[in-house]
């Protein structure tokens, strides 16, 4: 039996609300709820090794058990380009190489977590080496404050202080982990042309 055809999306287009944001002014949004497949406590995406290989880790598996479903796809299964990376940290006054995140990558609603733990486990037990402890999770809604940084990490210090100063300025309080959502890939992007979204879930 012949694999079917399906149209490949790609998430910054069938998603807009949640990948637009704006370079000069913050801007408020509320973001899309997605499942996120997650690897804990990775460092700085240019100092830390661990970084890119949890980025790697959870391409794989998407990629996996993307590839299985395609022969028997369940009810609104769709193909997709692997989405942009996002990543939450707690330290936002630490040193960069100092400041732990959690890699996170969007996925469709059909990829379950029955799915991704299975594949995991398989995938483990398979493995040389021990695999990171992966995550699934379910995010909902969220409003957001935001803006977008287009330079390398260290320069979107400066942003991360007018984010602050506008939940200040219009009675917003900031809650849960700063978010960086890069809107390409670091691994093959040069650090003066890297898009990354800054946000801060308020209320």
């Amino acid at each position: 039996m012949h694999d079917q055809t399906f149209e490949k999306y790609n998430f910054r287009e069938k998603f807009p609300e949640h990948y637009l944001s704006n370079e000069e002014t913050v801007t408020e949004t509320t973001t899309r709820a997605f499942n996120y497949i997650s690897i804990k406590w990775v460092g700085h995406p240019e100092a830390s090794k661990a970084f890119n290989k949890a980025i790697q880790l959870i391409e794989w598996l998407i990629f996996t058990i993307k590839f299985r479903l395609k022969g028997n796809p369940p009810e609104g299964f769709f193909d997709f380009n692997m989405p942009p990376c996002e990543a939450y940290r707690k330290e936002i006054k630490a040193k960069p190489e100092a400041r732990k995140r959690t890699v996170s990558v969007p996925v469709p609603d059909f990829i379950t977590e029955d799915r991704v733990v299975h594949t995991w486990r398989v995938a483990q037990a398979k493995s040389e080496e021990k695999l990171s402890q992966i995550k699934f999770t379910k995010w909902k809604e969220r409003k957001v404050i935001q803006m977008l940084n287009v330079w390398g990490y260290d320069t979107s210090k400066k942003k991360e202080k007018t984010l602050r100063a506008y939940a200040k300025k219009n009675k917003l309080i900031i809650k849960g982990d700063y978010q960086e959502l890069y809107l390409n890939d670091m691994r093959r992007t040069k650090i003066d042309r890297l898009e990354t979204i800054l946000r801060f879930e308020v209320k």
